[in-house]
């Protein structure tokens, strides 16, 4: 649930210059009774990109630390969603320092 929440918030919280959402299809929602679910996030910070993701609504997440470089990914580690909510926080913190209230309301919202 949590996983499900942090998609979400994420998906309305951060600039679109440094975010990916992938969302279900219409359809499939329509079918459930719901609007389409964030699928996956990623969050290119600098040479990192931080993906969550998930293969269906209500599916567990798989959160995933990149390394990039001119947009080529060289590495990819798979992380627990603590580890990766925590990564993510730091860079959050490094690239966004200048705004303190940014900062301490993302530190909130991806801390466990």
């Amino acid at each position: 649930m949590y996983a499900g929440f942090l998609l979400n918030s994420l998906s309305a919280a951060l600039p679109g210059e440094l975010l990916q959402v992938r969302r279900e299809g219409r359809l499939k929602a329509r079918l459930g009774g719901r609007e389409p679910a964030v699928l996956a996030v990623a969050v290119t910070l600098g040479n990192h990109r931080y993906e969550l993701e998930r293969a269906e609504f209500g599916a567990r997440p798989v959160a995933k630390v990149c390394h990039q470089s001119g947009g080529v990914v060289l590495s990819t580690r798979t992380v627990s969603p603590e580890e990766w909510s925590r990564g993510l926080a730091e860079a959050l913190v490094r690239t966004l320092g200048a705004d303190a209230a940014a900062v301490e309301a993302l530190q909130r919202l991806t801390a466990p």
